[in-house]
């Protein structure tokens, strides 16, 4: 069955929206790379032993929020994946 116009124009959208989520995947991993290096830098930047374990618990809470971050991006781009195989039936 062929599609009609209005089938085409949503699915289109939809991949637009895509490539949104693909942007935003993008940059949450950047971010996720710079977090790492800046918390790393911090780490080795003190000698105080409370200093070290207050960056390292900081670390993991920023870079586990990034993760759930990407999780949900992908998640999203899976959900608008399956609106375009409805579409398309």
């Amino acid at each position: 069955m062929a599609l009609s116009q209005s089938q085409r124009n949503q699915i289109a959208s939809y991949k637009i929206q895509i490539e949104g989520y693909r942007k935003d995947l993008q940059s949450l991993r950047d971010n996720k790379k710079r977090t790492s290096e800046m918390y790393a830098n911090m780490i080795k930047g003190t000698n105080d032993p409370n200093s070290k374990r207050s960056y390292r618990q900081s670390k993991i809470n920023a870079i586990n929020n990034i993760v759930n971050s990407i999780e949900s991006k992908k998640r999203d781009i899976e959900r608008v994946k399956n609106y375009i195989k409805s579409i398309r039936g």
